[in-house]
């Protein structure tokens, strides 16, 4: 029998406390996903000035609108929408301003966004999200804990008893799931490929 029982979110605690004004949750979080959202601006606008006013301008909405957060929804696809589209605001105006400067990334963003036709980014997201929540145990944490909050794979064997080599084996099998769920969803994986940016080990 099937089970139907609700996935609680990733974030559900610190969302949750968030949500009622808890300064130490919005730093988990900030510590969580800063780093990450820095290197997804990064990857369209080329710039490290504009990718951290995209992240203080990202947390800086989230907190002046913490009592709207919906801690049973998935915080990250919220985080990524809200960051997607600054950084597609962003580099607009930065293409009006420079011609033809990064006319790569905007054909690719053309493509596949049309940019009126948007592909739904936080239904992405949350998919994405879904599919991690479905993994086996240690495969998710030390999915999370690589991509998530970017321990280096060697911190990750250590913290779990296990060489290396399985680290590698557990995240390589687990992008393989992400990529033939995206695939079988008929998702493009351009923004697969743009959200978990390969990192530094």
């Amino acid at each position: 029998m099937k089970d139907e029982r609700p996935v609680i979110p990733i974030d559900y605690d610190a969302v949750k406390s968030l949500k009622s004004g808890d300064v130490r949750s919005f730093d988990v979080l900030f510590r969580k996903y800063s780093q990450r959202l820095y290197k997804f601006s990064m990857s369209y606008l080329k710039s490290e000035e504009e990718a951290r006013e995209i992240v203080q301008d990202v947390f800086l909405y989230i907190w002046e609108n913490r009592e709207k957060l919906k801690p049973e929804c998935s915080f990250n696809a919220y985080l990524f929408t809200i960051a997607y589209s600054r950084v597609k605001k962003f580099f607009l105006r930065k293409l009006r301003d420079t011609n033809a400067r990064d006319e790569l990334i905007y054909s690719l963003l053309k493509q596949e966004n049309n940019l009126d036709r948007v592909v739904d980014f936080r239904s992405l997201l949350e998919k994405v999200e879904q599919i991690i929540l479905q993994f086996p145990e240690r495969r998710r944490q030390i999915f999370l804990k690589r991509k998530y909050e970017g321990w280096p794979v060697k911190q990750i064997a250590e913290e779990f008893g296990i060489s290396p080599n399985t680290v590698e084996n557990h995240l390589s099998s687990a992008m393989k799931k992400l990529r033939e769920e995206l695939r079988r969803n008929n998702i493009s994986e351009l923004f697969f490929w743009m959200f978990f940016l390969p990192s530094d080990r």
